[in-house]
């Protein structure tokens, strides 16, 4: 036999039953809170990557900066960038002519030239790259003499290549010690200057 529901039953299950709903409520509003709370996470730590990246590339850049920076300094330091330094070759040569006692060391340089640029590679555009020529007359011992005035121009500023050099020795009946060897040699001096088209490229662009 089913009993019959009394009132204080029903009020029972009436509070029953909203709690449960309240409950399924409760855990539905706190799933989907707890969801996009992680999406929120998701979507932070994804920015912050992002950032991170940001950072670190502009670091990255800033470091490559400097170093070039650094580079172009010293290359204008080492007078390759800039204006000649004709004195500094001069001097060079005369100390190092004082310094290993050589007879005779004559020396000239022309007018500086800047180069064609149809013969100078893409990745150089925006350059003018300019050359002045010396010629060198040495009278001396030996060899030696002339490969040491060669080394210390490298440390003399700017930048040089040796375009031709001849030696001979010289014929004497006499023994002279000091006068056995001449050379013959012409140097191109190179220095680097930013071209006045690529600066107005760069200003237009």
């Amino acid at each position: 036999m089913v009993k019959k529901l009394t009132p204080a039953l029903a009020r029972s299950l009436m509070v029953f039953v909203a709690l449960l709903i309240i409950n399924i409520i409760l855990v539905s509003t706190s799933s989907i809170y707890m969801n996009d709370i992680y999406s929120e996470q998701q979507s932070a730590k994804r920015a912050m990557r992002i950032w991170q990246s940001k950072i670190n590339s502009s670091v990255a850049n800033n470091q490559i900066i400097d170093e070039f920076e650094r580079n172009f300094l010293k290359l204008v330091d080492q007078g390759v960038v800039g204006a000649e330094n004709r004195l500094s070759w001069f001097e060079t040569i005369q100390q190092t002519a004082k310094k290993r006692g050589m007879p005779s060391v004559k020396y000239s340089i022309s007018t500086q030239k800047i180069l064609d640029k149809a013969n100078l590679k893409k990745e150089y555009q925006g350059i003018d790259v300019f050359k002045s020529i010396m010629t060198l007359d040495i009278k001396m011992a030996h060899e030696g003499d002339l490969f040491a005035l060669l080394n210390d121009l490298r440390r003399a500023d700017g930048l040089y290549t040796i375009d031709k050099c001849d030696i001979e020795k010289i014929s004497r009946k006499g023994v002279d010690s000091e006068n056995n060897m001449k050379a013959f040699c012409e140097l191109g001096w190179y220095t680097f200057k930013g071209s006045r088209a690529g600066k107005g490229k760069r200003k237009r662009g």
